[in-house]
């Protein structure tokens, strides 16, 4: 039964990512479990003094969560977008609260609608190749892996540190 579902396709998440250096069509690429929802959109509370990647906090199920953009992440100047946004997909980071043990969640922003695929083990195996990433998504510190099939790129990021308050950036800038 496992190996039909992998043969079938795992259900990935797509968000395309604007990407200073690299290649065109990038997206940064979410697993079916990582992905808890995707909401239209909804007003985000700003929090004065915050790197220009984190936009702010949401309330979500009796919980604020930290809204993040991956562009502003990535490429650490303004992206010349509108602060509306198509989607915002919430995500679990891998990290867990160190009191509760409960999975920490984030908010990540999509300006364009994200693209669901099926991707079958076989093609992750074989047809995405690790390649170097663009520089910067490289010094974004949070990047897990890059890799590329047939003109398009995958980036995997780890935003654990982002919510744990223990990530700064390149720039100096603490994130929470």
């Amino acid at each position: 039964m496992a190996n039909k579902r992998q043969q079938a396709g795992l259900r990935t998440f797509l968000l395309p990512l604007m990407i200073d250096g690299g290649p065109d069509n990038v997206a940064c690429l979410f697993s079916q479990s990582q992905v808890v929802e995707i909401l239209g959109p909804r007003p985000v509370q700003q929090i004065p003094g915050s790197p220009a990647y984190l936009k702010g906090v949401l309330l979500y199920h009796d919980s604020l969560l930290p809204v993040i953009d991956l562009d502003d992440l990535c490429n650490r100047k303004p992206t010349g977008r509108r602060e509306r946004y198509r989607q915002l997909v919430v995500v679990r980071t891998g990290a867990a609260d160190p009191e509760t043990g409960e999975p920490l969640k984030a908010v990540v922003t999509a300006g364009v609608r994200v693209r669901i695929a099926k991707i079958s083990g076989q093609e992750l195996a074989t047809d995405f190749v690790e390649h170097e990433a663009p520089p910067s998504l490289r010094d974004s510190g949070l990047l897990r892996g890059f890799y590329q099939r047939q003109g398009e790129a995958v980036a995997l990021f780890d935003l654990g540190p982002v919510v744990q308050g223990t990530f700064v950036d390149r720039l100096g800038e603490a994130s929470l």
